[in-house]
């Protein structure tokens, strides 16, 4: 069964209890973590979720792995 992978871009700042998520991409599995990279650069993003389904209307999906993106993070404290 094929599996499909949504990202979903987040802004955090920890100074303004902010985690809000911004956009939703969907991948595939080949390069998975290129198109990570690509959508946290786009939008800029320090976190990075992607979710897995079995379904392409994801009705049901689980985290799949969560990437975190140091070169992104709000420094809004500094």
């Amino acid at each position: 069964m094929a599996r499909n992978y949504l990202a979903v871009t987040y802004d955090v700042c920890e100074h303004n209890n902010l985690f809000e998520d911004m956009n939703h991409y969907p991948i595939d599995a080949a390069d998975l973590e290129k198109q990570v990279k690509e959508c946290a650069k786009k939008d800029v993003a320090p976190v990075v979720r992607v979710y897995e389904s079995e379904t392409s209307d994801f009705k049901e999906f689980r985290l799949y792995k969560e990437y975190s993106f140091k070169e992104y993070e709000c420094s809004c404290n500094q």
